[in-house]
């Protein structure tokens, strides 16, 4: 019986991520229960229940639930199932690095800018010999509708212009070299507590050199952006090795 809430729990928390990275909308137990075939009132009782162990939160009074930094952490961990790279952004990929590549800045630049159009977020490079960012794609985020609180907006744009902060996130896992995952609160800037940060190292010569990842809002679409991530940091140590020849 344990077990049998704890599925309907984790299948009532998914629906409520899914449907909130596709619509920005607070999502209701009427809507849940149709996905599921079960009472409202069941549902009410489990989203209940997911509110008290901090996982989703009510905005307002009568509206519709949201995940929580913890609802996203435990998604992302426990529930998601990571997508198959589809065919045309493989393709992407292709054409993008089949061109010449001139140097190590002109392949971080273009991955950069590759990441963004990609996933419609900010993509950023990191080489951490000399502390430089690459970063594109600010023009994605400040259209997604968590941002449209101007003083939210000002912040963001501020710390991806000045980097700092940036540069803080992509150094605590520089000697990582798999997918990290920070998640609103996790990211130790406040400028960033709406936004999620997914990266992942690249290696030149066998050493840790550097970082590649996205900047998005917690409402991403993690299934599709962790596996492109993945993919990408090895594509650029491979190339990064030819380069580097």
């Amino acid at each position: 019986m344990q077990k049998d809430f704890r599925k309907r729990q984790e299948e009532v928390l998914t629906i409520i991520v899914k449907h909130y990275v596709d619509t920005a909308e607070p999502v209701g137990s009427r809507f849940v229960s149709r996905k599921l075939g079960l009472s409202s009132a069941t549902i009410r009782n489990v989203m209940a229940d997911l509110e008290d162990m901090g996982f989703i939160v009510q905005p307002h009074t009568s509206a519709g639930r949201v995940p929580t930094d913890k609802g996203y952490r435990f998604y992302v961990d426990s529930l998601m199932r990571v997508r198959a790279i589809e065919a045309q952004v493989l393709r992407s990929i292709k054409d993008e690095y089949g061109r010449a590549l001139r140097s190590l800045e002109d392949t971080l630049e273009r991955t950069s800018h590759l990441i963004s159009s990609l996933t419609n977020y900010v993509g950023v490079t990191l080489f951490s010999e000399y502390d430089k960012v690459y970063l594109d794609g600010t023009s994605h985020i400040i259209e997604e509708p968590e941002f449209q609180d101007f003083k939210k907006l000002q912040s963001l744009v501020r710390c991806l212009e000045e980097k700092r902060e940036i540069l803080d996130i992509l150094h605590q896992d520089l000697e990582d070299d798999r997918i990290k995952v920070h998640i609103g609160q996790e990211n130790k800037s406040g400028f960033l507590k709406d936004c999620s940060v997914v990266t992942r190292g690249y290696k030149i010569k066998g050493k840790s050199s550097g970082r590649i990842g996205v900047i998005g809002p917690k409402r991403m679409i993690y299934e599709r952006v962790i596996p492109t991530i993945d993919f990408l940091a090895d594509a650029v140590s491979e190339l990064l090795e030819e380069v580097e020849q």
